[in-house]
Protein backbone atom coordinates (compact mmCIF):
# COMPACT_ATOMS: atom_id res chain seq x y z
CA UNK A 1 0.00 0.00 0.00
CA UNK A 2 1.56 3.41 -1.18
CA UNK A 3 1.15 6.92 0.96
CA UNK A 4 0.18 9.64 -2.22
CA UNK A 5 -0.68 12.81 -2.82
CA UNK A 6 -2.97 12.99 -5.88
CA UNK A 7 -4.11 15.81 -8.50
CA UNK A 8 -7.08 15.76 -10.55
CA UNK A 9 -7.99 18.26 -12.51
CA UNK A 10 -11.10 18.81 -14.48
CA UNK A 11 -12.62 20.75 -17.32
CA UNK A 12 -16.33 21.46 -15.72
CA UNK A 13 -16.04 22.38 -11.73
CA UNK A 14 -18.92 20.27 -10.81
CA UNK A 15 -17.12 17.42 -11.88
CA UNK A 16 -14.52 18.48 -8.89
CA UNK A 17 -17.21 18.33 -6.36
CA UNK A 18 -18.63 14.97 -7.96
CA UNK A 19 -14.75 13.20 -7.24
CA UNK A 20 -14.63 14.50 -3.88
CA UNK A 21 -18.16 12.60 -2.92
CA UNK A 22 -17.01 9.50 -5.07
CA UNK A 23 -13.54 9.64 -3.21
CA UNK A 24 -15.27 10.18 0.39
CA UNK A 25 -17.88 7.43 -0.62
CA UNK A 26 -14.73 5.08 -1.63
CA UNK A 27 -12.67 6.01 1.33
CA UNK A 28 -16.19 5.01 3.73
CA UNK A 29 -16.23 1.72 1.61
CA UNK A 30 -12.89 1.05 2.68
CA UNK A 31 -11.31 0.77 -1.18
CA UNK A 32 -8.60 3.54 -0.39
CA UNK A 33 -7.41 5.19 3.15
CA UNK A 34 -8.58 9.21 2.49
CA UNK A 35 -6.51 10.75 5.25
CA UNK A 36 -7.25 14.34 3.55
CA UNK A 37 -8.85 15.94 0.89
CA UNK A 38 -9.74 19.54 -0.82
CA UNK A 39 -10.86 21.32 -3.62
CA UNK A 40 -8.36 23.95 -4.61
CA UNK A 41 -8.54 26.30 -7.14
CA UNK A 42 -5.76 29.01 -8.66
CA UNK A 43 -6.34 32.11 -8.49
CA UNK A 44 -5.87 35.69 -11.15
CA UNK A 45 -2.75 36.60 -9.01
CA UNK A 46 -1.41 33.10 -8.96
CA UNK A 47 -1.98 32.05 -5.57
CA UNK A 48 -4.09 28.83 -4.77
CA UNK A 49 -7.05 28.58 -2.73
CA UNK A 50 -9.87 26.63 -1.86
CA UNK A 51 -12.93 27.46 -3.65
CA UNK A 52 -16.09 29.79 -2.82
CA UNK A 53 -18.30 27.26 -1.71
CA UNK A 54 -16.35 23.98 -1.36
CA UNK A 55 -16.09 23.80 2.37
CA UNK A 56 -20.02 22.89 2.24
CA UNK A 57 -19.27 20.25 -0.35
CA UNK A 58 -20.42 17.45 0.44
CA UNK A 59 -17.55 14.76 1.69
CA UNK A 60 -15.40 18.10 2.06
CA UNK A 61 -12.57 17.71 4.81
CA UNK A 62 -9.08 18.88 5.29
CA UNK A 63 -7.05 17.19 8.67
CA UNK A 64 -5.74 20.56 10.55
CA UNK A 65 -1.95 19.91 10.83
CA UNK A 66 -1.93 16.77 8.43
CA UNK A 67 0.34 16.97 4.61
CA UNK A 68 -2.44 18.29 2.87
CA UNK A 69 -3.07 21.10 5.11
CA UNK A 70 0.55 22.06 4.78
CA UNK A 71 0.10 21.83 0.96
CA UNK A 72 -2.11 23.99 1.08
CA UNK A 73 -0.17 26.62 2.88
CA UNK A 74 2.76 26.13 0.77
CA UNK A 75 0.53 26.42 -2.23
CA UNK A 76 -0.88 29.36 -0.82
CA UNK A 77 2.06 31.41 -0.25
CA UNK A 78 4.91 32.84 -2.44
CA UNK A 79 5.98 29.49 -3.29
CA UNK A 80 2.58 28.28 -4.74
CA UNK A 81 2.33 31.78 -6.94
CA UNK A 82 6.19 30.59 -8.35
CA UNK A 83 4.25 27.14 -9.08
CA UNK A 84 1.72 28.61 -11.23
CA UNK A 85 3.46 31.32 -12.83
CA UNK A 86 7.35 30.93 -13.57
CA UNK A 87 7.73 27.30 -12.88
CA UNK A 88 11.78 28.06 -13.96
CA UNK A 89 11.97 30.29 -10.96
CA UNK A 90 11.58 27.83 -8.51
CA UNK A 91 14.51 25.89 -9.03
CA UNK A 92 16.77 28.86 -8.74
CA UNK A 93 14.99 29.86 -5.49
CA UNK A 94 14.98 26.93 -3.67
CA UNK A 95 17.88 25.16 -4.06
CA UNK A 96 16.38 21.96 -1.92
CA UNK A 97 14.55 20.95 -4.05
CA UNK A 98 16.60 20.34 -7.28
CA UNK A 99 16.49 16.92 -8.43
CA UNK A 100 17.98 14.94 -11.38
CA UNK A 101 16.70 15.23 -14.83
CA UNK A 102 14.75 11.95 -14.61
CA UNK A 103 13.00 13.06 -11.29
CA UNK A 104 10.24 15.85 -11.85
CA UNK A 105 9.66 18.22 -8.42
CA UNK A 106 6.58 16.88 -6.48
CA UNK A 107 5.39 20.78 -5.51
CA UNK A 108 6.22 21.60 -9.29
CA UNK A 109 4.05 18.86 -10.70
CA UNK A 110 1.37 19.34 -8.16
CA UNK A 111 1.38 23.28 -8.41
CA UNK A 112 1.56 23.13 -12.76
CA UNK A 113 -1.81 20.53 -12.33
CA UNK A 114 -3.93 23.53 -10.73
CA UNK A 115 -5.29 25.25 -13.22
CA UNK A 116 -7.29 28.58 -13.49
CA UNK A 117 -10.95 28.37 -14.27
CA UNK A 118 -11.56 24.77 -12.26
CA UNK A 119 -11.04 23.39 -9.14
CA UNK A 120 -8.49 20.34 -8.62
CA UNK A 121 -8.88 17.70 -6.12
CA UNK A 122 -5.97 16.79 -3.88
CA UNK A 123 -5.94 14.30 -1.56
CA UNK A 124 -3.24 12.57 0.52
CA UNK A 125 -4.25 8.59 -0.10
CA UNK A 126 -3.35 5.58 1.32
CA UNK A 127 -4.21 3.19 -1.69
CA UNK A 128 -3.74 -0.91 -2.46
CA UNK A 129 -4.03 -0.14 -5.96
CA UNK A 130 -3.81 2.86 -8.12
CA UNK A 131 -6.24 1.76 -10.62
CA UNK A 132 -8.81 1.79 -7.51
CA UNK A 133 -8.82 5.88 -8.10
CA UNK A 134 -8.11 6.53 -11.48
CA UNK A 135 -10.87 4.39 -12.86
CA UNK A 136 -13.08 5.77 -11.23
CA UNK A 137 -11.46 9.43 -11.34
CA UNK A 138 -11.16 8.51 -15.20
CA UNK A 139 -15.35 7.83 -15.33
CA UNK A 140 -15.59 11.42 -14.47
CA UNK A 141 -13.04 12.51 -16.79
CA UNK A 142 -10.19 13.54 -14.81
CA UNK A 143 -6.71 11.89 -14.95
CA UNK A 144 -5.03 11.43 -11.96
CA UNK A 145 -1.38 12.63 -11.14
CA UNK A 146 0.14 11.56 -7.79
CA UNK A 147 3.11 11.83 -5.86
CA UNK A 148 4.63 10.02 -2.97
CA UNK A 149 3.33 11.64 0.19
CA UNK A 150 6.70 11.83 1.66
CA UNK A 151 8.44 13.25 -1.46
CA UNK A 152 5.87 15.71 -0.62
CA UNK A 153 6.36 16.38 2.85
CA UNK A 154 9.91 16.37 2.24
CA UNK A 155 9.93 19.39 -0.12
CA UNK A 156 7.10 21.17 1.93
CA UNK A 157 9.23 21.42 4.75
CA UNK A 158 11.97 22.66 2.49
CA UNK A 159 10.45 25.43 1.70
CA UNK A 160 9.58 26.36 5.03
CA UNK A 161 12.83 25.73 5.79
CA UNK A 162 13.76 28.05 2.93
CA UNK A 163 11.63 30.92 3.82
CA UNK A 164 12.26 30.72 7.23
CA UNK A 165 15.58 31.30 6.41
CA UNK A 166 14.64 34.20 3.67
CA UNK A 167 13.09 35.64 6.73
CA UNK A 168 15.99 35.57 9.27
CA UNK A 169 18.46 36.84 6.42
CA UNK A 170 15.85 39.58 6.07
CA UNK A 171 15.72 40.62 9.66
CA UNK A 172 19.88 40.69 9.70
CA UNK A 173 20.43 42.91 6.42
CA UNK A 174 17.85 45.58 8.30
CA UNK A 175 19.27 44.91 11.73
CA UNK A 176 22.34 46.08 9.93
CA UNK A 177 21.19 48.69 7.03
CA UNK A 178 19.69 50.02 10.50
CA UNK A 179 23.10 49.80 12.37
CA UNK A 180 24.68 51.62 9.02
CA UNK A 181 22.21 54.00 8.95
CA UNK A 182 22.58 55.12 13.24
CA UNK A 183 26.01 54.66 12.38
CA UNK A 184 25.37 57.94 10.03
CA UNK A 185 23.09 59.59 12.38
CA UNK A 186 25.25 59.29 15.24
CA UNK A 187 28.30 60.79 13.61
CA UNK A 188 26.48 63.98 12.32
CA UNK A 189 24.96 64.68 15.95
CA UNK A 190 28.44 64.60 17.19
CA UNK A 191 29.91 66.55 14.53
CA UNK A 192 27.06 69.39 15.97
CA UNK A 193 27.93 68.55 19.12
CA UNK A 194 31.31 69.41 18.75
CA UNK A 195 30.75 72.06 16.32
CA UNK A 196 28.91 74.15 19.51
CA UNK A 197 31.64 73.02 22.21
CA UNK A 198 34.31 75.11 19.90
Amino acid sequence: MDDNVIVVQFDEPSKAYQALSELNRMGSEGKVDVKSAVLLERRKDGTVQTPEGADNAAGYYLASGGLIGLLVGALGGPVGMLLGGSIGAMAGSIGELDRADDQDVALQTIGERIQPGSPALVAEVTEPAEEVIDGAMATLGGTVTRRPASDVYAEVVATEDADFQKGVDALKARIHEHRADNKKKWETFKEKVESKVR
